[in-house]
């Protein structure tokens, strides 16, 4: 009975502390639970703040996030002349905001020469001169893309505008005084479609053409580029049978240009009259001659076949017309020439016909020209380059100006009384050297010499090379420069 007692009573007291145990195990095992979460918690509010932190202090988070690049309009991929931009010389960049583009360019070309026969006793001069190669110039191109253009048909087309001035070096001067953009300043549109058009004062649209032969210092090949020939020695003038009413360049001209596929250029141009003082003309003289639209007036077409494989070489030629009234007078040149080129030789020929009334109402008769050019240039190595030239511009009945001088080409015939035949034949050679793309120094040099009547006040004929000019049949001279373009 004892034994039971005591069993019965160990029973009672189990079952009474058995619960007591079980509730303090799940209250331990909900504290931990807590701390896990409360720890799991403050790790998250850590991390968070860590990361916060990061984000402020590095590197990578101060710059924005990428942006997805802006494709460059069509219209922006070339230059004014259609090139490619990457393989043309466009000058230093200004300003460029995706769809319009600033750029600035110039040409800086220093020339010391000596030249004989400056008087009639033969004095002689040594001193610096106006560039013998290229005129000196500052210009800027302005292209802005136009989105239009791909819903009329014209993808890349854009408007275009140049402005540039000529200035010379020896004394700084203006090229041509009280005009500060005297060599371009126009404005137009191009596409590849439409071609090139251009508005104002600009190369005359032959000139551009007869580059590729007049002289062997321009590009073979015709492009949309403004070209030229070489700007102040003793056989530049036969510039002038590619001139206007104006001279070898225009005023309130309208041209046209366009490519057809790799081999074709062709181009119009028309001048409005430009040899008055109505509207608003330049200097007095650039405007039209009220009631009297046609006075100044100049009217060009030129067509150019470029790179013909012809044998084992390279064959471009042109053809080029102009008319112009100068003071009321019809001048009227035909111009015809090009080149052929064989690896590093090259070979360049052409020929100009030219008639122009002299005095008023043609009183003292026409002029005609027959005259041609031919010349050479060889690039032994890429960086050295030889020229040699010869022309003759050669008339019958040509007129005298007031100072008793033979008229260039397309000159004012109007006051024309005395008038003679004869010639002016020149002879040219240079050697230069490409130190890169942008710096070439040179030595050249040329003489001519006059033939029948014909009288020269100034070997230059574009105004006077070393002081005044004197009445002389010949000249040699010789000279040494460098130019920089940027």
């Amino acid at each position: 009975m004892t034994k039971f007692a005591m069993r019965a009573t160990a029973l009672a007291v189990l079952a009474l502390s058995q619960p007591v145990f079980a509730n303090e195990i799940d209250d331990l095992k909900a504290e931990i639970a807590a701390q896990k979460a409360a720890e799991a918690a403050q790790k998250a509010r850590l991390d968070a703040l860590e990361a916060r932190l990061n984000a402020v202090t590095s590197p990578q988070a101060a710059a924005p996030a990428p942006q997805k690049a802006t494709p460059v309009p069509l219209a922006l991929t070339t230059d004014q002349n259609g090139a490619k931009l990457a393989d043309a010389e466009t000058g230093v960049s200004l300003y460029n905001n995706g769809s319009t583009s600033l750029h600035i360019y110039g040409l800086i070309e220093a020339t010391g020469s000596h030249a004989n026969h400056q008087t009639t006793g033969g004095g002689s001069t040594t001193g610096m001169q106006v560039a013998w190669f290229s005129g000196n110039r500052l210009g800027f191109d302005a292209d802005h893309a136009l989105a239009i253009g791909d819903s009329i048909g014209l993808p890349g087309l854009k408007v275009i505008s140049k402005l540039e001035t000529e200035f010379e070096l020896p004394t700084g001067d203006m090229d041509t005084s009280d005009v500060f953009f005297n060599r371009d300043a126009w404005m137009g549109l191009y596409s590849e479609d439409l071609g090139k058009v251009t508005v104002g004062r600009q190369n005359t649209l032959t000139r551009d053409f007869t580059a590729s032969w007049g002289d062997p210092y321009g590009g073979a090949d015709v492009s949309l580029k403004e070209g030229g020939y070489s700007n102040v020695n003793n056989f530049k003038q036969f510039i002038f049978y590619s001139g206007g009413a104006n001279g070898t360049r225009l005023n309130s001209a309208i041209e046209w240009k366009k490519k057809f596929g790799q081999h074709v250029v062709a181009g119009l141009g028309f001048a409005f009259g430009s040899q008055g003082a109505g509207g608003s003309g330049d200097v007095g003289n650039g405007g039209s001659t009220p009631g009297d639209f046609k006075k100044g007036q100049t009217q060009e077409a030129s067509i150019a076949l470029n790179a013909l494989p012809v044998g084992p070489g390279l064959l471009s030629a042109n053809l080029s017309y102009d008319r112009a009234n100068v003071n009321n007078l019809v001048h009227q040149s035909e111009l015809v020439g090009g080149n052929y080129r064989i690896g590093m030789f090259r070979v360049n020929a052409g020929y100009a016909h030219y008639t122009a009334e002299q005095g008023a109402g043609n009183s003292a008769g026409t002029r005609t020209d027959n005259s041609w050019t031919v010349s050479m240039s060889l690039l032994p190595t890429p960086e050295n380059e030889i020229a040699l030239g010869f022309n003759e511009m050669k008339g019958t009945h040509a007129g005298f100006n007031g100072g008793g001088n033979i008229l260039n080409p397309f000159g004012n015939t109007a006051g024309v009384s005395a008038v003679a035949d004869g010639s002016k034949k020149a002879i040219y050679a240079s050697w230069m050297y490409h130190v890169d793309k942008q710096f070439d120094v040179y030595l050249a040099g040329d003489h001519f010499k006059v033939d029948g009547g014909w009288v020269i006040g100034d070997a230059q004929g574009n105004g006077n090379h070393f002081g005044a000019g004197q009445a002389y049949s010949n000249e040699t001279e010789v000279a040494i420069g460098a130019r920089y373009k940027f």
